[in-house]
């Protein structure tokens, strides 16, 4: 179903490019455009074309996969931003001092915990 949305709507850019770069080059009369216009409009025509060729001969971009961040902390081993505390339940921030023992000061209720009894 989303496929067919999507070419749809790729149609419809397709469609606009057309248009505007027919109605550009076949205007007459007074109320034509300075070939300067024509040009400009073209090329900004050509790009709406190209987007709906491209949808709907199905060339569009693919979504990367959605899936775990590569460098991220292992699991079991919960990073900075993951630890809370354990009086009043708010994260850890990336710059905070631990200690080598693992013993930390809430930045918000300053009270102190220990890393190590959370992981």
């Amino acid at each position: 179903m989303n496929a067919i949305i999507g070419r749809l709507i790729s149609g419809v850019f397709g469609a606009i490019g057309l248009v505007i770069i027919v109605s550009l080059w076949t205007a007459e009369g007074f109320g034509e455009p300075p070939l300067f216009f024509k040009l400009v409009g073209t090329l900004i025509a050509s790009i709406f074309v190209l987007v709906g060729v491209a949808g709907a001969l199905g060339l569009q971009p693919k979504a990367p996969p959605i899936g775990p961040i590569r460098g991220a902390s292992p699991r079991g081993r919960p990073g900075a931003a993951q630890l809370a505390c354990t009086n009043c339940g708010a994260s850890l921030g990336e710059g905070a001092d631990v200690s080598p023992s693992g013993d930390v000061k809430c930045t918000y209720c300053q009270r102190w915990f220990n890393i190590h009894g959370q992981a």
